[in-house]
């Protein structure tokens, strides 16, 4: 697997590099560093601390003068697997608004799956992926499965039913009825089941965000979708409706990442 890693200065850049030490020592056939022009000297500080297998191929990329530009640069040049990244800024305040602002417009316009740390670090033994059913919640069963199996590692799907409108793991129509959802759910909980990772289905009623954050604190990393769509770039109404969306990440997605109290998984 080619894992890529934020290794500028960040929030809990000590707790990244240990969270990511045994997820490379795991996985890690490739691995690149980033970090922008400025803060070059912290990759070799990093590897210093990461000390990768002789065997994984290593690429230090020092590349724009902001996290996003080397970020963004890193992953157009050579898309990884997994990027793990740290919380970049930190929680509102008026000296942090840009950078924050900057931060989750990367991350509603990353290309690939990414790991974001922050909160409570601890090592992975039970995941939670939240989910609305679909099939494009299988995307997650990779990844998913590849961690819990290294890690040994309980599973549990949890999906919340609610009078609430969310568009989730990338849906653009209104999610499912409740017979196709739970279809979708039990297909996604068996296929991590059979791929050797134990899980278990987990579906209860009340509001989505709430719901997820208050499991996550019995959970060490959550799982959830991007939330992105594909649009038609090559036409005007296309061209806009990703400009929107990359723009605001106003959607679960966003809520979770800015409030979960535990390293989370963007599929």
């Amino acid at each position: 697997m080619h894992l890529a890693l934020y290794a500028g200065n960040s929030l809990q850049r000590a707790e990244l590099l240990s969270f990511a030490a045994p997820l490379i020592t795991a996985f890690a056939e490739r691995l690149t560093l980033i970090a922008p022009v400025s803060e070059a000297a912290m990759l070799d500080d990093a590897i210093t601390h990461l000390q990768p297998e002789p065997a994984v191929q290593l690429r230090r990329w020092r590349q724009g003068d902001n996290f996003a530009a080397a970020i963004l640069t890193a992953i157009a040049a050579d898309r990884p697997d997994l990027l793990l990244i740290p919380a970049l800024a930190p929680r509102a305040t008026p000296l942090s608004w840009r950078r924050r602002q900057l931060e989750f417009d990367l991350l509603g316009s990353l290309p690939a799956p990414f790991l974001r740390v922050y909160g409570r670090i601890t090592p992975i033994r039970r995941i939670l992926v939240a989910s609305a059913g679909g099939a494009r919640s299988l995307r997650c069963v990779p990844l998913v499965s590849q961690l819990a199996r290294a890690f040994q590692a309980e599973v549990t799907v949890l999906h919340v039913t609610s009078q609430e409108v969310v568009y989730f793991d990338g849906f653009t129509e209104l999610p499912p009825s409740d017979e196709p959802t739970t279809s979708s759910l039990q297909q996604l909980a068996a296929t991590l089941n059979a791929q050797g990772s134990p899980t278990r289905l987990q579906i209860v009623q009340g509001l989505v965000e709430e719901t997820v954050l208050a499991e996550c604190q019995h959970y060490d990393l959550l799982v959830i979708g991007s939330h992105q769509t594909e649009f038609d770039t090559t036409v005007p109404a296309g061209r806009w409706l990703r400009l929107l969306q990359r723009l605001s990440l106003q959607d679960v997605t966003r809520d979770l990442l800015d409030r979960s109290p535990i390293p989370v998984l963007v599929i």
